[in-house]
């Protein structure tokens, strides 16, 4: 369902990391373009946040 790529976000913690998302959507009103968001998980403190993927993404 979700590719394995692995994007650049900043973490909660203020950390920049190449991390990949564990689930991946997108989030559109009907016949809008819209956006994509992912669930990360941080490294450092295990807790998860969400983040705006890129547009290129596949889901």
């Amino acid at each position: 369902m979700t590719s394995k790529k692995t994007v650049k976000v900043k973490t909660p913690s203020g950390k920049e990391a190449e991390l990949s998302p564990e689930k991946a959507w997108s989030l559109a009103p009907k016949g809008r373009k819209g956006v994509k968001i992912g669930l990360f998980k941080d490294p450092d403190t295990g807790k998860y946040f969400r983040h705006k993927l890129p547009d290129d993404y596949q889901i």
